[in-house]
């Protein structure tokens, strides 16, 4: 099936909502698409059935219960509290999606993704507007681009990637998931060889 791109997705559901005289902000249409992931039909049933449960006002919240999503504010907070190589945040962040009931594979692959759009990001600036984000995740990736260099980016994806492919073994996900992203933190804060060299030119 093709994969639609998210404003689209979030465009479209927002005319059958105003036609339908269906309440839902963005944040909640937003939250179908991703749980759509990328397919107009899965996000259209999704809307169907959210409809059915809720009735004409639909939350964020309601969105994410269905999908056992995290928001995706507290998706960008994971991943400044890692570019950050703040180790206490990352730990409790994880504590609450895991007790919420999360679905914490579904966690690590939109990590994955934000981290694979903060390196495009990184490289092609506002014309990533083509991509598949919205205006306000091109905001937060501004925000984010200046916390770590691209390679150290490029390397904590490497590392989402490598435990993404672990976790369908792991005894405890949640174990596995907290050391992969202290992994994932120290190597957003180490110092690069070139920046020891001119340490040590100075």
């Amino acid at each position: 099936l093709r994969r639609i791109q998210t404003p689209l997705i979030v465009e479209r559901l927002r005319f059958i909502c105003g036609a339908e005289g269906i309440s839902a902000g963005n944040d909640a249409l937003l939250a179908v698409a991703r749980g759509a992931e990328g397919g107009m039909r899965d996000a259209l049933s999704s809307l169907d059935q959210l409809i059915s449960f809720k009735g004409d006002v639909l939350t964020e919240e309601d969105v994410l219960a269905v999908f056992g999503l995290v928001s995706l504010k507290s998706l960008e907070s994971l991943a400044e509290a890692i570019l950050k190589g703040d180790m206490a945040a990352i730990l409790k962040l994880v504590a609450v999606f895991d007790s919420a009931g999360k679905d914490m594979r579904r966690l690590v692959v939109e990590l994955m993704e934000h981290f694979r759009n903060l390196l495009v990001y990184q490289f092609v600036g506002e014309a990533m507007a083509n991509l598949d984000v919205t205006p306000e995740q091109i905001r937060v990736l501004a925000d984010q681009a200046g916390l770590a260099e691209p390679a150290r980016v490029m390397q904590i994806a490497d590392q989402l990637g490598e435990m993404e492919g672990r976790l369908r073994y792991a005894l405890s996900v949640r174990t596995l998931i907290e050391m992969s992203l202290i992994r994932c933190a120290r190597l957003a804060r180490a110092v690069s060889l070139d920046a020891v060299m001119k340490r040590l030119q100075e």
